[in-house]
């Protein structure tokens, strides 16, 4: 067998392990969750609101923050949310920033989708979402940067980090129902 002819043979072994059935990835149980998948309570882990909340990792595309926040209903009867969602976000030292609230984002971006305000009514076990937009602007050098730690939406509080530069503007979604 000449080299050129081994190393053909050689080639063509591990192009067949590579793509001829055989699967070298972990099992679903090993491998991690994503960073966006979304945790379902167990009713014994569901606060007494009947309601949890939980944010995805934001997406930061060229200075454009846009992240999903998403209320589950994990109580036993049907709850309903309407509108846009109030909104506040707090600094580290646990005070709310003062900020624009910017219903339906446009002013910060015409790029993400907001279908205007409606009732969604959840079932148990259903959810809703919204998005929170915002850009890592600044106005000027004289105002400080304004940078919070935790977002409040009713009585449900979830750490973040919210990088609002100096405009103070967040975009706010409608609730929407989730997938």
């Amino acid at each position: 067998m000449t080299v050129k002819s081994a190393v053909r043979a050689f080639s063509l072994a591990v192009l067949c392990l590579a793509g001829c059935g055989v699967d070298t990835r972990a099992t679903v149980q090993d491998r991690p969750a994503p960073p966006t998948a979304v945790r379902r309570l167990t009713p014994a882990a569901c606060p007494g609101s009947g309601t949890s909340l939980t944010a995805e990792q934001p997406n930061a595309a060229m200075g454009l923050r846009v992240q999903t926040v998403i209320l589950t209903n994990c109580g036993d009867e049907v709850r309903s949310v309407h509108g846009y969602p109030r909104v506040r976000v707090l600094d580290e030292a646990g005070e709310p920033l003062d900020l624009e609230i910017d219903k339906g984002a446009q002013r910060v971006t015409t790029a993400v989708k907001d279908f205007g305000p409606a009732t969604v009514s959840l079932r148990p076990g259903q959810s809703a979402r919204f998005a929170l937009v915002w850009r890592n602007t600044y106005g000027g050098t004289t105002q400080a940067p304004q940078l919070g730690t935790t977002l409040v939406v009713g009585g449900h509080r979830v750490p973040g980090h919210f990088d609002l530069g100096s405009t103070g503007r967040l975009g706010v979604t409608a609730w929407e129902r989730a997938a």
